[in-house]
C-alpha cells in the first residue's frame, strides 16, 4: 500500500494517516509495457538468431553474438557489420474487465541493434561491440476508469545494451567469450493524468517523463566443437539491475486541494533483467541442413519481486514532500525451450524456421493491464540471401499466438475480474557485410 512522507499540511486533507490507510496512487503499477518474448526478453537477436526461434547459443555466428553467445564472435574471420530491425503488429493486445472492452491503441511497435566485430591478426582474438534495443509500448487512450470518466493508460519502456566483448579460440575445438555492457534504461508512463477522486476508493493519476538509468551488465559463453558436425554452447549472464531516476512526474491531486503537482525527483528501483543459464547443441544433420536446440532458464523470481517508486522535490507548498509506492511483482522462474532448423538451398540462399516456448512466468495476482507480457509460443520463418560484394539480406516472420490470462488484482485499477489477452506478428530483417 503506498505511503505518503511528510503529507500533514493546512491546504489539504492529504494526510500520512489517510493515504497509508487507503489513498491509492497509480504509481503502484510496475512502469513496464507488454512485450513480445520471453516475459520481459525477445525471444532471440537479428535474423539467423530470431529466424531459429532463439536456438541460438550454438549457433551464435554473427555480431549478435555479443548478447546471444559472446563465444559465437571466434567464428567470425573477417570483419563484420550486422544491422536489424523488428516491428511488431499486435493482432489482438487488449484488455478486458467488467466496464472495459479495448484493445490497444497503439498497432505498431519497433526494436532494432546492430554489431561490428574485427578479428585481431592471428591472434585468435575476435572483438566486438554493438547495440542492442529491447523494450515496447502500450497505449489505452481512452479507458473507463470507474469514476464516470474516460482517461489514458500508456507505457513506453526500453532497454539499450551498449556492449562490448571479445571471443578467444583457445583450441581447435574450443571457444569462449565474454561481454561488458551499459544498460540504458527508460520508462514515459502516463495512469489516468486527467483523473482525480478522494473518496472511499480514493484514485490520482499521474504521469512520468524522462525517467532513466544506466546500469551494468555482463555474459559469458562458450563454444565446443567436438567435430564437425556437433557444436556445443552455453550461456552464462549475470543479473541486471534497472534502477532509474531523474526525470520528472506530474501528480493530480485536484481533488485534494492541491490541483496538479509536479515532483522534480523520480527514482524506480526493484527492476531487473535475470539471472540466465543457456545451453544448446547444433548438429549438421547433412551436408545442408543443421539442426538447433536451446534450453534457457530465466531467475525472473529474483530479478522481479517487487518494485518502488519515490516521487520527491515537489514543485508546489503544501503538498506531500514525498510520495514512495510499492508494488508485489513476485514472477516465477521461466524454462524456455528452443529449437530451430537451416536448410541451404544453394551457395547464397538459406532458409529457416524456429519454435519457441516459455511458459509465462507472471502471477494472476499481481497482473495489470501495463504488465502483461504473456506470450507463451512462437513460431518463425525466415531466410537468407548472400549478394556480391560481401553483402547478405536476411529475415522473416515470428508468430505469436493468443494467449489469455484472467485475474483478480484489487490493489491496482481495473484489475478484478479482469483478462489480458496477447497476439502478434513481428517482422525481422537484417542487413550484413563482411570484407
Amino acid at each position: 500500500m503506498d505511503r505518503l512522507n511528510n503529507a500533514r499540511t493546512a491546504r489539504s486533507p492529504l494526510t500520512a494517516k489517510s493515504a497509508s490507510g487507503n489513498v491509492f496512487f497509480l504509481c503502484a503499477i510496475l512502469t513496464t509495457p507488454t512485450l513480445a518474448g520471453n516475459g520481459l526478453n525477445p525471444i532471440g537477436f537479428g535474423a539467423e538468431s530470431s529466424m531459429m526461434g532463439g536456438a541460438d547459443v550454438a549457433v551464435a555466428r554473427d555480431t549478435t553474438a555479443l548478447i546471444t553467445n559472446p563465444a559465437g564472435l571466434s567464428q567470425i574471420k573477417r570483419p563484420a557489420l550486422d544491422i536489424y530491425s523488428a516491428t511488431s503488429y499486435n493482432l489482438d493486445v487488449g484488455h478486458r474487465d467488467p466496464i472495459n472492452d479495448v484493445r490497444v491503441s497503439n498497432h505498431f511497435g519497433s526494436v532494432g541493434g546492430l554489431g561490428y566485430s574485427q578479428p585481431l591478426g592471428s591472434s585468435n582474438v575476435t572483438l566486438g561491440f554493438g547495440a542492442f534495443v529491447q523494450g515496447g509500448t502500450v497505449n489505452y487512450d481512452r479507458l473507463a476508469t470507474g469514476f464516470g470518466n474516460n482517461d489514458e493508460l500508456s507505457g513506453v519502456f526500453g532497454v539499450v545494451n551498449f556492449t562490448a566483448g571479445a571471443a578467444w579460440q583457445l583450441t581447435e575445438k574450443l571457444a569462449v567469450g565474454a561481454s561488458v555492457s551499459a544498460l540504458y534504461s527508460r520508462v514515459e508512463q502516463k495512469m489516468f493524468p486527467n483523473t482525480s477522486v478522494l473518496g472511499p476508493t480514493p484514485l490520482f493519476g499521474f504521469q512520468l517523463k524522462g525517467v532513466d538509468g544506466i546500469n551494468p551488465g555482463f555474459r559469458m559463453g562458450a563454444q565446443y566443437k567436438p567435430d564437425a558436425r556437433w557444436t556445443w554452447g552455453a550461456l552464462f549472464a549475470a543479473k541486471s539491475k534497472l534502477t532509474m531516476d531523474g526525470g520528472s512526474a506530474s501528480v493530480n491531486l485536484t481533488a485534494a486541494g492541491l490541483g496538479v503537482v509536479n515532483y522534480n525527483s523520480v527514482r524506480l528501483s526493484g527492476l531487473a533483467l535475470p539471472y540466465t543459464v543457456a545451453a544448446g547443441v547444433a548438429w549438421q544433420a547433412t551436408e545442408r541442413t543443421l539442426l538447433s536446440f536451446k534450453l534457457e532458464w530465466l531467475n525472473w523470481a529474483d530479478a522481479l519481486k517487487s518494485s518502488t517508486q519515490t516521487l520527491s522535490s515537489p514543485s508546489q507548498a503544501g503538498a506531500p514532500a514525498t510520495i514512495v509506492s510499492q508494488s508485489a511483482l513476485d514472477w516465477k522462474n521461466q524454462t524456455v525451450f528452443a529449437v530451430g532448423v537451416a536448410h541451404q538451398l544453394d551457395e547464397r540462399t538459406t532458409l529457416r524456421a524456429g519454435f519457441n516456448y516459455g511458459a509465462n512466468p507472471l502471477p494472476a495476482q499481481t497482473m495489470t493491464p501495463l504488465l502483461a507480457p504473456i506470450g507463451e509460443q512462437h513460431y518463425t520463418a525466415g531466410g537468407s540471401h548472400r549478394f556480391d560484394g560481401g553483402w547478405e539480406l536476411g529475415g522473416g516472420l515470428e508468430y505469436q499466438p493468443s494467449n489469455r490470462v484472467s485475474y483478480s488484482n484489487p490493489q491496482t485499477p481495473l484489475g478484478v475480474n479482469a483478462q489480458e489477452r496477447n497476439k502478434y506478428l513481428t517482422a525481422h530483417l537484417m542487413l550484413s557485410r563482411r570484407w
